[in-house]
């Protein structure tokens, strides 16, 4: 018997360590909270996908203004020396000065300076340059909704990860309550076999039943660290840090038309991944254009000022202009393969295009479908709560009179406790799916 009430003791003292251990791990609600509007800011602000997303975002503004740079005059300065191994010169040949046979006249210098001023600019290229600006200007906004889908779909994760926290932080305070209602009946169960009117049985069965009760409450701490460690990587900070999130239970805003038929156009029209593929084939399109208009006359006009050392030339310098026109007539068919391909690139993004816009049409429908479940659990969680809480209350007074065995009192606090779990299950599925509904609309 003595023994019996040593382990009482330090069963009692661990119970009462971990219940500790519970509310530290929980936190002081009276500290400054974050929301989760917060956590989004500054976890995006240091998201390294995120920044090179944006990078690339910043190189293709680079690519559209290089395109567009084609349409502006070049204007280059050019200027050298050469050195030859002899004056360059003519041979003399008149018939009608004989003697003159076999005389060389030098018309340049052995060594000469050069140099010229210049400028060119594009009259008329078929088409060919301002295809290339649409086709990087098509490819800059692909780059634009990547972005965005990109930022759309940290914040669903980091959203996961923050009610995680949410729903740890609730099953390490049903944990609690569960080992305190199980260390409450163990009080009783022992009381009672020390009068006699308890059996053997009957006490053991309630000591299994707090050893259970422990375990889980480790498994909820462990469960709640771990969540704090996944959020606190998306901030940037230490892994062990307690996170001090605001709840988000009930505060989440309905959609204003959730009808199905609104958020299937919603998600048409908003979607990243549809807007990305739609510019990606246009950018190959015009690619294509720009390429086969190559086979077409290119017009330029060039205009300078140029010297050349040669004191055997009466002027050595000035200036002139002209107009230029190139036309590949014939190259094996390089061009019309080359826009051949990127015409097929183009079509293939179209397939992927419709593709990805019947998966998105599932995905809102399933998300709709998870909405309208977990709206429908909400109604039922609470009520069943308050029956469990009830019949567990009525379980208790039955056994202390002796009226029900003691596995009663266990199942009820079994049924008490999966309640429990399944209204912060229900509460934070719903809030979930909420945000997925708004992911797979297109508004998040």
């Amino acid at each position: 018997m003595r023994k019996s009430r040593v382990k009482e003791s330090k069963l009692k003292a661990f119970v009462q360590s971990l219940i500790c251990i519970n509310v530290l791990l929980i936190g002081v609600p009276a500290l400054a909270t974050e929301n989760l509007e917060q956590i989004w800011n500054i976890a995006l602000q240091r998201n390294h996908l995120l920044a090179a997303s944006q990078q690339k975002e910043q190189s293709a503004q680079h690519q559209l203004a290089s395109a567009q740079a084609n349409y502006l005059p070049k204007l280059s300065l050019e200027s050298g020396y050469m050195r030859t191994e002899s004056e360059p010169a003519a041979k003399v040949n008149i018939p009608a000065l004989p003697m003159l046979k076999g005389t060389t006249l030098p018309f340049a210098q052995d060594s000469a300076y050069f140099g010229g001023l210049s400028i060119s600019a594009p009259l008329y290229t078929s088409g060919k340059i301002s295809s290339a600006v649409e086709a990087a200007q098509a490819q800059s906004d692909a780059t634009l909704a990547r972005t965005q889908l990109t930022r759309s779909d940290l914040k669903l994760a980091i959203a996961q990860s923050y009610i995680a926290v949410l729903r740890a932080e609730h099953a390490v305070k049903v944990s609690s309550s569960h080992i305190a209602a199980v260390s409450k009946h163990v009080d009783d169960v022992q009381a009672l076999f020390d009068k006699g009117y308890a059996a053997k049985h009957d006490l053991l069965a309630t000591q299994v039943a707090m050893a259970n009760a422990l375990q889980l409450g480790l498994q909820a701490n462990n469960a709640l660290e771990l969540a704090r460690a996944a959020l606190n990587r998306w901030l940037g900070r230490e892994y062990e840090r307690v996170v001090a999130i605001q709840d988000i239970a009930g505060f989440g805003k309905e959609f204003i038309n959730s009808d199905l038929p609104v958020l299937l156009q919603s998600a048409s029209n908003d979607r990243k991944e549809l807007q990305e593929l739609s510019k990606q084939s246009l950018a190959y399109k015009k690619q294509a254009s720009s390429v086969a208009a190559g086979h077409l006359p290119q017009v330029g006009f060039t205009a300078g000022y140029s010297k050349l050392e040669n004191r055997y030339l009466a002027e050595d310098k000035g200036w002139y202009v002209g107009v230029v026109m190139k036309w590949d007539l014939f190259d094996g068919g390089l061009i019309r393969h080359q826009a051949s391909q990127l015409s097929a690139t183009a079509r293939a993004i179209n397939e992927m295009e419709a593709d990805t816009r019947e998966r998105i049409d599932l995905q809102v429908r399933q998300s709709w479908l998870t909405q309208q479940e977990t709206r429908a659990r909400m109604q039922l969680v609470d009520k069943a709560v308050e029956q469990a809480e009830e019949t567990l209350s009525l379980a208790r007074e039955r056994y202390r009179s002796g009226l029900a065995p003691n596995s009663d009192v266990l199942d009820a606090e079994a049924r008490r406790l999966q309640a429990l779990s399944n209204r912060d299950n229900a509460i934070y599925a719903h809030e979930f799916a909420r945000l997925q509904l708004l992911h797979a609309a297109g508004q998040l």
